[in-house]
C-alpha cells in the first residue's frame, strides 16, 4: 500500500496548538517524500540538543540490540505508516482497509483529553516551564493486559469464553479504563474513544526526541489484550493488535517507537522504582504487532530520572531485565563518569529532576506554549 503523506503532515500539524504556528508549519511542508524527509530530520535533530544527551534516540544499533550508543536521529528516515482509510460505518460497527473491525456497542463517553505538557528537562533540571510544548493529538499506545479470568481456548469453551469477554467488557466500560479491548477471537473493541481519556497508564514516564511525557493517561492511547498474566495472545489477536495498531498509528502520526508496555512505562515515584504494574514485563509480540522490538529502547524513567528496578519485576520479567534496563542503566553509568559525579548523586539529580516535573503537572498551556 502506498503512504499517504498529506494525512501524516496534517497529524504533525494538528499536534500545534496555536494556529499561527500550525499555518506556518503547514506553508513549509511541501507535500513530497524528500520534503517530509528532510522537515522530519530537521525537527528530531533541533529536539535531541536538548534532549538527546539525556535519552538516547531509538536508532538501528539500539534497535539491534548491540552495546553501542544509539546514532545520532539523523541516520533514520521517517516514520511513515501506511495509509488506512474507512471502509463503512454501521450501527455497532466500523471497517478500515486494512481489515480492521471496531466493535463499537460498548463504547463511552469519558473525561475530554486536555492538551498535555511534553517536558524537556536539561541537565541542571527543567529548562523551564516556557520552554515546554503542549498538544493534545495522542503521542503513543501502550499495550496491556487484561490479567483476568480466563478459559480453555477449545470449541467446547466457547460460550464460556463469551461469557468472560462480555463480563470483561462490562467491567472496563464501567471503570474507563481503556481505549481499546481486543477480545480472545480477536475482536477489536472500542471502549473510551480516542477524544477522551482512559484510565490506563496512571503514574507513568516515557520520552521520545522531542521530549518526556509523565502520566501517561492523558498523552497515550490504551489498548489491552484479554489474557491471563503471561498467556500468549491468540492468532486471532495477533491479527487485531497489528490492523488496530496501524490504524492508530496512521490516524495520529503515532512513531513505532511510542507504542510500548505498560510494564515499560510503569514507575512507582514513592520508593523510585519501575514496573509498578508488570503486564508485558516480558513476551510482547512487537513483531507480529508491526512494530520494531521496543524492549531494545532505553528506559528513560532510569536514564533521565534516576529509576531503579528490583527483584520483584526481574520475576515478572522471566528472571532478567530486558535490554532497555540494561542500556539505561549503563548509560547512567556514563554520564556520571563525563560529569565526574558519583552515580548516586546522579541519580539523585536526576530523581529531582522528575519531582519538578510532577510539582508542574498540574499546569495549564498559555499562548505562546507549544513550541
Amino acid at each position: 500500500m502506498g503512504v499517504d503523506r498529506n494525512r501524516l503532515i496534517q497529524a504533525r500539524a494538528s499536534r500545534i496548538l496555536d494556529p499561527v504556528e500550525r499555518l506556518r508549519f503547514l506553508r513549509s511542508s511541501p507535500l513530497s517524500i524528500e520534503a517530509a524527509r528532510r522537515k522530519r530530520l530537521t525537527s528530531l535533530g533541533v529536539a535531541l540538543l536538548c534532549w538527546g544527551a539525556l535519552v538516547p534516540y531509538p536508532s538501528p544499533n539500539s534497535i539491534a540490540g548491540t552495546t553501542a550508543l544509539p546514532a545520532p536521529a539523523a541516520v533514520r528516515g521517517p516514520d511513515l505508516t501506511a495509509r488506512v482509510w474507512p471502509v463503512e460505518s454501521r450501527d455497532g460497527y466500523e471497517l478500515y482497509s486494512n481489515g480492521l473491525r471496531i466493535e463499537t456497542g460498548f463504547t463511552v463517553s469519558g473525561r475530554p483529553r486536555e492538551a498535555f505538557p511534553v517536558f524537556r528537562p536539561s541537565a541542571d533540571g527543567l529548562e523551564g516551564v516556557r520552554e515546554q510544548r503542549w498538544q493534545r493529538v495522542p503521542a503513543g499506545i501502550v499495550f496491556h493486559e487484561t490479567e483476568s479470568h480466563q478459559a480453555t481456548f477449545e470449541p467446547s469453551e466457547a460460550a464460556r469464553l463469551t461469557r468472560i469477554g462480555r463480563n470483561l467488557l462490562e467491567f472496563v466500560r464501567r471503570n474507563h479504563s481503556y481505549h481499546y479491548v481486543v477480545d480472545r477471537f480477536g475482536r477489536v473493541w472500542r471502549i473510551v474513544p480516542e477524544s477522551d481519556v482512559a484510565f490506563h497508564a496512571g503514574r507513568s514516564v516515557w520520552a521520545d526526541a522531542e521530549g518526556a511525557y509523565v502520566n501517561l493517561n492523558t498523552s497515550f492511547l490504551g489498548v489491552a489484550v484479554e489474557s491471563a498474566a503471561g498467556a500468549p495472545p491468540t492468532g486471532a489477536q495477533l491479527h487485531g493488535v497489528r490492523v488496530l495498531t496501524e490504524w492508530l498509528r496512521y490516524r495520529y502520526g503515532i512513531y513505532s517507537w511510542n507504542c510500548v508496555t505498560h510494564a515499560q512505562v510503569s514507575v512507582n515515584p514513592d520508593n523510585m522504582r519501575i514496573g509498578y504494574h508488570s503486564d508485558w514485563a516480558v513476551g510482547f509480540p512487537f513483531g507480529p504487532s508491526g512494530l520494531p522490538d521496543n524492549y531494545q529502547v532505553s528506559l528513560a524513567s532510569v536514564r533521565a530520572f534516576g529509576f531503579r528496578y528490583d527483584s520483584a519485576l526481574v520475576k515478572a520479567a522471566g528472571g532478567h531485565v530486558w535490554p532497555g534496563i540494561e542500556r539505561a542503566e549503563e548509560e547512567l553509568r556514563q554520564e556520571a563518569a563525563r560529569s565526574h559525579i558519583d552515580e548516586t548523586r546522579l541519580r539523585q539529580r536526576l530523581q529531582e529532576r522528575y519531582r519538578q516535573i510532577l510539582r508542574s503537572a498540574e499546569l495549564r498551556p498559555r499562548e505562546g506554549d507549544n513550541r
